[in-house]
């Protein structure tokens, strides 16, 4: 049977630990209660609700694996998380549908298989989402045999072969995403060497500074100097980083797709040209960008900016931002790579 799944703050601040307010278990029960079970109840789909799984225990990333799994969902979140975004890029490429809960006066079509609904304002206004949501998901019926096939947005039959050349188009696009990456890896090496380069001035200012006896307030003035300078290396290595995480977005949403499709057809139905994408996949070597020259001068830097003074602390702050995004793109990445060398050997 088809499956719904209903996703909101009760789910992401269980995970979070941070406190799930009482207006946003209210706003949870009614959508979940008055507008989504009584259409899945109509249209013969099996309710999930991830704040109760997330509540039973269960981890996050087997509910990240459902989100993107399930026939349908309807999602009210607000804010961005990168995991949970990853979920709904894959989503978005498998042509899975998703309704997504909005403040605005009326439902509208999305992007893709993705729908605007409007959570109601007013009490009665349930019905008139209930109705919106069910004309909808009636407008494009949802096959009882399974998940919507790739490439699909409707869910009707079609053969391997339709549904493969959006596939590709992804994979083609990632490799561009790859080799493009690079490119950005210099940039951060190259903010890098000027952030190590300035601190190193900054070193034998401060030296004579102490050496010579001067007051506090000329040792400050080093300080705040620097600060200033280091604005500009700072902000290259974050939009360097920037572009890093988004390349890597890409990338993983559409090896996601791939593997998942790899995952779940028979060997002897895999195009000509599936063994050497998945070979690819298997070869990358995640492990060499973590242990990179620019990663590990990335934490000492964070370290001596740190100690030096609470005016760096800023600074700081951003390069640790930036290096944790790129740390997290690439940890995705490996758990990828993990899953393309278990699918090579099988």
């Amino acid at each position: 049977m088809p499956t719904c799944l209903v996703i909101d703050g009760t789910a992401t601040t269980t995970y979070s630990a941070a406190p799930c307010l009482p207006e946003a278990r209210h706003r949870s029960a009614v959508l979940h209660e008055e507008i989504v079970r009584p259409v899945c109840e109509q249209l013969g789909l099996t309710l999930l609700r991830a704040g109760s799984l997330a509540e039973a225990g269960l981890p996050l990333d087997q509910l990240l694996h459902l989100l993107t799994e399930a026939d349908v969902v309807v999602a009210d979140l607000g804010g961005y998380d990168p995991e949970l975004a990853f979920a709904f890029g894959a989503r978005h490429a498998l042509g899975r549908r998703t309704v997504h809960v909005t403040e605005d006066a009326e439902c509208r079509p999305a992007p893709g298989t993705a729908l605007h609904l409007a959570f109601p304002s007013r009490p009665g206004g349930t019905v008139t989402a209930r109705k919106q949501l069910l004309d909808a998901l009636e407008a494009d019926p949802l096959r009882a045999d399974g998940p919507i096939e790739m490439g699909s947005a409707t869910g009707a039959e079609s053969g391997p072969d339709e549904n493969l050349p959006g596939m590709f188009d992804l994979i083609v696009e990632a490799e561009i995403q790859m080799e493009a990456l690079a490119d950005d890896m210099a940039d951060v090496d190259a903010a890098m060497s000027d952030l190590t380069e300035l601190m190193m001035l900054l070193g034998e200012e401060m030296t004579q500074a102490n050496h010579s006896g001067a007051p506090a307030s000329k040792r400050m003035a080093v300080v705040n100097r620097l600060a200033k300078a280091i604005e500009g290396p700072t902000g290259e290595l974050e939009a360097a980083a920037d572009r890093f995480v988004e390349r890597m977005r890409t990338s993983y949403t559409a090896f996601q797709v791939f593997l998942d499709w790899l995952a779940a057809t028979p060997r002897a139905e895999w195009p000509e040209d599936a063994e050497e994408s998945l070979e690819q996949i298997a070869l990358m070597d995640w492990g060499a960008e973590l242990e990179s020259a620019s990663v590990q001068e990335g934490m000492t830097m964070i370290n001596m900016l740190g100690a030096a003074s609470r005016h760096m602390r800023r600074p700081a702050r951003r390069i640790t931002s930036a290096f944790r995004n790129m740390l997290h793109s690439i940890a995705m990445m490996q758990e990828l790579h993990s899953k393309a060398v278990e699918l090579r050997r099988s």
